[in-house]
């Protein structure tokens, strides 16, 4: 796994192991919004992927090692955790599994399509408002509680995925600050944004430096919000096929679900 370290000298050069286990914490959006252009369904195979993928990597022959541990908050009508533990224990209790297809190797060069049964362990879900701070406050004390438990592992991930303004801009603002100021020895939480547009056309926002040029404010607000990257961290951000740029924030803004999971993918990418 590739050591990656924080734009100081210091810090985000943790590796991800059972002794030194990692945290990736997911705030997921599941207001009324959501059912619009199938974002809900979306953004849950997008965590449902990440979440998959951990897992295969934190496997040694037949066993997944507690290298990582993962969780998922929903909010919508209300706050409630959805996931929550090591990889190892997470993996052991899926909601259900699904068939899908998966392009594999040939072995002559090319790719065929192959049936295979998936873990679930975040349904669709959309309804009421969007109490974006109350999943920030609901996480604060669990990544606390992680942190002290883990205080030399490499520092928390936490992101969240949204379609929509928060109930209380200010109050999350708190919320997401207090969140940020957690770390352990090797650096400081972060927390990266996805706001996900669904098919909607709008100019898409990637990875920004700078909230200059933004016109939306709500598109700043989350730009406060969000976390640099640390350079490392970036070039796993240009391998899932992101823009990047230094001094970059973790934020994209009117993303598709494509982009999504890139975000998703390369933020969780210290636990793989």
């Amino acid at each position: 796994m590739e050591i990656i370290k924080s734009p100081n000298s210091g810090g985000y050069s943790k590796l991800i192991g059972t002794s030194s286990p990692g945290l990736i914490m997911i705030l997921l959006d599941q207001s009324g919004s959501m059912s619009d252009d199938n974002k809900a369904q979306d953004a849950s195979k997008a965590v449902n992927r990440v979440i998959y993928e951990i897992m295969l990597a934190s496997r040694a022959g037949e066993t997944i090692k507690p290298r990582c541990y993962v969780g998922v908050i929903g909010y919508g009508a209300s706050v409630y955790p959805i996931v929550g533990g090591t990889i190892t224990e997470v993996a052991a209790k899926p909601s259900r599994t699904e068939q899908v297809e998966k392009k594999v190797d040939d072995g002559a060069g090319g790719l065929v399509a192959v049936k295979m049964e998936m873990p679930v362990w975040v349904e669709p879900r959309a309804e009421n408002g969007t109490p974006m701070a109350e999943a920030f406050e609901m996480a604060y004390p669990l990544i606390e509680k992680w942190v002290r438990d883990n205080p030399n592992s490499f520092p928390p991930i936490i992101m969240n995925v949204t379609d929509g303004e928060p109930n209380s801009p200010d109050q999350t603002k708190a919320a997401a600050n207090k969140v940020m100021s957690l770390g352990t020895s090797d650096g400081k939480a972060l927390v990266f944004n996805a706001h996900i547009t669904g098919t909607k056309a709008s100019a898409e926002i990637q990875l920004p430096s700078s909230a200059s040029g933004m016109s939306n404010q709500y598109a700043k607000f989350l730009f406060d919000i969000s976390s640099e990257i640390p350079p490392r961290l970036l070039q796993a951000a240009q391998e899932a096929g992101l823009t990047t740029q230094p001094n970059a924030r973790g934020l994209v803004f009117n993303a598709s679900t494509e982009t999504l999971i890139k975000l998703l993918t390369f933020g969780s990418s210290v636990a793989r």
